[in-house]
């Protein structure tokens, strides 16, 4: 009930700039849940025991039967990671690191996918307030030049509104999305660091296998 007063009155009194506004703010939602939904619901970590029973075939030179732990569960980066390393542990370790890099990027770029929409986002809310903000002025300004005193106050009223009200809505869009955009970036970063630190795990895994 709260959200539809508060559309009505932007609707009302935020002039143009309120549907650009709105409009952000529906993209905005759209983003978020996709993207928080992929990063903190699909994504998932790989789990203790599972780690430690692909790290146990692996000191085994159990390679094949460590790919098809990884394959028994998806949605699971670090296992992605492992997987590339191990199907190239052949070729040799320049091989392997090139595979893992290799999975760690593509990693990256499905995480990073439409997070710069988001901070766009962000910027433009916050620059589509400010022009609601001027353009309530210039009606206000207007207001006070060859017009009718009586109804001075009355389009003094509605400038300063339309600015106050379109300022309020591009800041809430704004933050928003500085929101969404920081809880996000901190999410993938923590993905990819952990991602990288299993791929320096599994070549160590490897060479202690090989040593034994």
């Amino acid at each position: 009930m709260f959200i539809i007063t508060s559309l009505e009155i932007l609707f009302k009194e935020g002039g143009a700039t309120a549907f650009f506004i709105v409009g952000s703010g529906l993209a905005l939602i759209v983003l978020a849940v996709t993207k928080i939904g992929y990063l903190y619901v699909k994504l998932r970590p790989a789990g203790d025991s599972n780690l430690k029973e692909v790290s146990r075939l692996v000191l085994k030179k159990e390679y094949t039967a460590a790919i098809q732990v990884c394959n028994s569960v998806k949605n699971v980066p670090e296992f992605d990671v492992i997987k590339s390393g191990l199907m190239a542990v052949d070729g040799g370790r320049e091989a392997m690191k090139s595979s893992l890099g290799s999975a760690v990027v593509d990693i990256m770029k499905n995480c990073e996918k439409g997070i710069q929409f988001i901070a766009l986002i962000a910027s433009v809310a916050t620059l589509l307030g400010l022009l609601g903000t001027i353009s309530g002025l210039m009606k206000t300004f207007a207001a006070l030049k060859d017009i009718d005193p009586a109804k001075k106050a009355e389009l003094l009223g509605t400038g300063i509104s339309e600015a106050m009200t379109a300022t309020a809505a591009g800041l809430v869009v704004g933050i928003s999305a500085m929101v969404v955009h920081t809880l996000c970036t901190q999410k993938i970063d923590q993905i990819v660091g952990q991602a990288k630190k299993t791929g320096f795990d599994i070549i160590t895994l490897v060479e202690q296998s090989e040593r034994a």
